[in-house]
């Protein structure tokens, strides 16, 4: 079953959000409760949730416009690029195409931000996530050894945007 709705993120999404970070990955891959908070809380954020037909969050992905943090928080100079932090869906809801469809706004959320180039890190063994991102026209620019908590690598990966 497709969403019924990609629409942003506030604030008041953050604890569904958390809630369903914890049923997406382990437990040492979450971001906690405050983290959540502070990202969607940002000026800088470009995030999206993905609701089913009875509006309940079945995905979400949060991103930020890329700023020189020199300045402290949502001042420094724009670096026209947007990172996308976090991507989950649902374990019920997976391989559905809400994923595609939160990463579709996204990109459209970067690009009204002024944003050129949009990266991410994915886990190297996320078989599905890396088809995803490359199916989307992201490509594989760095290998990161040991990036995650559970010692495995991450691939960073990047789109130019149109």
């Amino acid at each position: 079953m497709a969403p019924v709705d990609v629409l942003p993120l506030s604030l008041l999404d953050a604890y569904a959000c958390w809630e369903l970070n914890r049923r997406c990955f382990p437990e040492r891959e979450t971001y906690d409760l405050a983290t959540f908070r502070i990202l969607l809380d940002s000026p800088d954020s470009v995030s999206y949730k993905a609701l089913d037909a009875q509006r309940r969050m079945v995905g979400f992905l949060v991103g930020l416009v890329d700023r020189d943090a020199s300045l402290g928080r949502g001042r420094g100079q724009l670096l026209g690029s947007g990172h996308i932090i976090a991507v989950g869906v649902a374990p019920e809801a997976r391989r559905q195409g809400h994923a595609r469809r939160m990463l579709e706004a996204a990109e459209r959320g970067f690009r009204r931000r002024g944003m050129t180039v949009v990266h991410l890190e994915v886990h190297a063994t996320n078989v599905a996530a890396c088809q995803l991102y490359t199916n989307a026209g992201y490509s594989v620019t760095q290998r990161l050894a040991r990036y995650y908590a559970d010692g495995d690598d991450a691939l960073k990966m990047v789109k130019t945007l149109d």
